[in-house]
This record gives C-alpha cells, structure tokens and sequence, in this order.
C-alpha cells in the first residue's frame, strides 16, 4: 500500500518524533475500539482521556483538580450535542468551548461561573496530543456502515485534525483533490453523499 508506506506511515512517524503519542492500528478495517479508547466505534471523542485530560490542566493555585465528575459530565453532554442543526454549526459550537467553556462554581475555591480550559493553551506541555490512525466511526443510516478516516489527531481527548493520506500514482493523478474529496463525504458534505442519504 503506497499510500500506508509513503504518507501515512512517516507522518505518524513525524508525530511521534514531536512528542505525541501514536497509536498505530496498521491497515485494515480496525474490529476492537478499546485499540482507539473507546467502547464502541459510535464514539467521536476519547472520553476517558478528556476527563483525565480535565483533572489534569484544571487546578488550583497549589494544584489541586477542581472539576468534579458531574462538572466533567456535563461538559461531555456540551460537546456531544451541541444546539446545532448542522456539521458546521455543532463544530462552531464546540470551537467557542475551546476558547470559553464554564461551570456554575468550582467547590473547592468558591469562586463563581469559573472558566473552564478545554485545552491548555497558555502551557501546551500540559495537553495530551494523540495520533490514531485507521479511526473507525461508526455510520449508520448513512451512505455506508462507517468511514474510516486515516490519521485523527486528538488534543486532550478531542478530534481536531482529520488527515486523509493520498499518494500520487498512476490511480491518483491528484492527491489533493481526491483527499479533499473524500473529506467532504465523511462530513456529508459532497453532492453524491447528500444524494445517498436523501434517497
């Protein structure tokens, strides 16, 4: 597979080398999502790590976590469903988290209406950065069963990149072009696509 030898492979490579964790599922259609850290192939985000994730960079002064499990909760619920009608709105959404994400008060100071960080952004040593490759969702009703996605790469838990590997070959006169296109079915962005599930 030229694409897995020539793209894929080293850009995990080059990941790794810049100090994010690679998890490496080879080619093929993954059958185990605890491989991805998740329990089903359904789930977008890496819960586990986000809460984790959570505790860790949300602190006080003398480091102690503050968010509570049901904060973190309701912080999951936030993400997952989004007031959105559409792709582009529920990624808006979640973008304005990033940047200003609140819960009613932190219990172990007082204080009222904190922010919360979602990411890190002032100490990017403290985040957690996860490249998966092969990253299987789950896709019922759609015009497939599920779309795997190449390289997803996760900050904290979250997906903020999707990479989709081409390689220029006899098959491929224009990596760009079919990357992009293949982006634009997993988003149900692509007439075809659009067509499929309508029909």
């Amino acid at each position: 597979m030229p694409e897995r030898s020539f793209v894929e492979k080293p850009f995990l490579d080059q990941l790794a080398s810049l100090g994010w964790h690679v998890v490496d599922q080879g080619p093929g259609v993954p059958t185990d999502p605890t491989k991805s850290f998740r329990t089903n192939f359904r789930e977008v985000i890496l819960e586990g790590v986000f809460r984790q994730s959570l505790h860790e960079i949300n602190r006080t002064e003398q480091g102690q976590p503050w968010l509570t499990d049901k904060q973190i909760d309701d912080l999951v619920d936030e993400i997952l469903n989004p007031p959105a009608k559409s792709l582009v709105e529920a990624n808006e959404a979640v973008l304005k988290l990033l940047y200003r994400a609140q819960v009613d008060v932190n219990e172990v100071t007082g204080e009222q209406y904190p922010n919360v960080k979602l990411i890190d952004f002032e100490h990017p040593e403290r985040n957690h950065f996860l490249a998966i490759n092969q990253f299987r969702i789950n896709t019922p009703g759609a015009g497939k069963d599920f779309i795997i996605p190449d390289i997803v790469l996760f900050v904290n838990g979250l997906p903020l990149v999707v990479v989709e590997c081409k390689d220029a070959n006899e098959f491929t006169a224009n990596p760009m072009y079919e990357a992009f296109q293949q982006l634009m079915r997993y988003s149900g962005q692509r007439e075809e696509t659009k067509q499929a599930q309508t029909s």
